[in-house]
């Protein structure tokens, strides 16, 4: 039998957050169809533009293991699996491409945005508007601005496809441990003020020897900077995002200040809190589709929260949680389901 390919547009070794995404969207799909396919990487990683912020169209002379040509002839699924480079020069040859190839389904999942709403190219709308074509954003303003776009509005606001990265049958962890997802105003494109990193250098030292807890980095940037604090808690890094999701269902609570960070521990089924800016449009709008499971604090807030929250509450807030996930799943599992048996026959039976 056929092996089918599917041609995943993600990053690796650039954003941890891509990662978790791209994990969530493979549980999702080997749910649906078991694991007997081939996953081809589009890979954005910024290394990989013509000139990063400035030109980002890829590069097509790159040596990584990742596709250099979209190759539709043989590929029988495109999946955007989310972030904001779901559209624009990132990814603009799959879109080319997919305009002489009508008849490759394509699933967007967990699309995001910026802060101002995307304005789709002529040949993006065109794509996006064909019947074998399902959207899922992971924020409603972004559903209803795509909608606007359209012609049949189809984009449907749900939780982004990170939220089922992590392994579900991890269990419960009776020892009451936080773990903290921190960042640093200094690595390009994934900064935060430098006034919010000292909050929260702050928190970390008067939770010394109160709070039990790790420090953890998505970037080796950030583990650099914190591990030279001397801090008396353990900080933890990978470049390895499974090695983070084995980790994250360790702890009791998380506090982050990076979304996917405090997404995958909720994939977990870790209670977690988001540590945001004011006017951080992106981290609120994707907090919506979470209820109040995505709670966002200030630091004082959150390390007193956890300071004053016990391992028993933490359990029950974590059974609640493990429900909404299960629920959420199976909503979007259907969802997509019903989308591949329209448009992949051949691949539901």
């Amino acid at each position: 039998m056929k092996r089918m390919n599917i041609l995943v547009s993600s990053s690796r070794q650039w954003n941890p957050g891509d990662e978790f995404i791209r994990k969530g969207v493979e549980r999702l799909l080997q749910n649906i169809l078991g694991t007997d396919q081939n996953w081809l990487l589009w890979n954005r990683n910024p290394d990989l533009f013509i000139d990063r912020w400035i030109d980002r169209r890829m590069r097509t002379d790159f040596l990584t293991n990742s596709m250099r040509d979209p190759s539709l002839d043989v590929v029988d699924l495109v999946v955007f699996a989310g972030t904001p480079e779901w559209f624009g020069q990132p990814v603009e040859r799959i879109y080319r491409c997919l305009l002489t190839h009508p008849d490759v389904p394509v699933l967007v999942l967990g699309a995001g945005s910026g802060t101002d709403m995307p304005q789709l190219a002529p040949y993006e709308v065109e794509v996006l508007d064909r019947s074998n074509v399902f959207i899922t954003t992971r924020s409603p303003d972004l559903a209803e601005c795509l909608n606007a776009q359209l012609s049949t509005p189809k984009a449907i606001p749900l939780p982004c496809p990170a939220f089922y990265s992590a392994d579900e049958s991890q269990g419960w962890v009776m020892r009451h441990r936080v773990g903290v997802i921190v960042q640093s105003s200094g690595a390009p494109n994934q900064s935060i003020g430098e006034e919010l990193v000292q909050g929260l250098i702050t928190e970390l030292r008067k939770a010394e020897g109160r709070i039990e807890l790790d420090i953890i980095s998505l970037y080796i940037d950030e583990h650099m900077r914190f591990s030279r604090l001397g801090l008396k808690h353990p900080c933890m890094y990978s470049y390895e995002p499974d090695h983070f999701l084995a980790q994250f269902s360790k702890y009791s609570t998380i506090i982050s200040t990076r979304l996917h960070g405090a997404i995958a521990g909720l994939s977990a089924g870790v209670p977690s809190i988001l540590l945001a800016e004011e006017n951080n449009f992106r981290l609120r709008s994707t907090q919506k589709p979470f209820n109040d499971f995505l709670p966002i604090h200030s630091v004082r807030e959150a390390f007193g929260l956890a300071a004053e929250t016990s391992a028993e509450q933490c359990r029950q807030k974590a059974m609640d949680l493990r429900s909404f996930r299960t629920n959420a799943f199976n909503d979007l599992k259907g969802r997509v389901k019903a989308f591949i048996a329209d448009f992949m026959p051949e691949e539901s039976a």
